[in-house]
């Protein structure tokens, strides 16, 4: 006879594997792909490159881009890639519909990890 105790766990695991799967399906929850690599220890991502590797990640993900803009993450207009405070290489860059009155609709991660960038982009919630 199966106690209380192990049900539980069991019915707890299900839950969690539940989870897991659904999340595997919702874009921004998935493995971040590969977006740039052969990049050297020096290497910088500056603004420009970061809305480029954003936009192109929005694209890989099957998300119409031609009439989406970067979102500025502050007051100042011109700054639209979000450093990492700890890891200058890593930050997002938010995305919206022109003419769209939310703040953002999508936001892409990028991070530099060895000699590759990866980009993970996503629906934000």
């Amino acid at each position: 006879m199966v106690s209380k105790i192990a049900a539980g766990k069991v019915h707890l695991s299900l839950k969690v594997m539940a989870v897991i799967v659904w999340f595997w399906g919702v874009p921004g929850c998935q493995k971040p792909e590969v977006c740039m690599q052969g990049i050297t220890d020096d290497f910088v991502i500056d603004d420009a490159l970061a809305i480029s590797l954003s936009r192109n990640a929005l694209i890989k993900r099957g998300i119409e881009v031609s009439n989406m803009v970067p979102v500025p993450y502050s007051d100042d207009p011109k700054k639209l890639f979000a450093r990492n405070a700890y890891k200058y290489n890593s930050g997002y860059v938010l995305w919206h519909k022109l003419g769209d009155d939310s703040l953002f609709e999508y936001s892409v991660s990028i991070e530099k990890q060895g000699d590759k960038i990866y980009c993970d982009a996503g629906k934000t919630l």
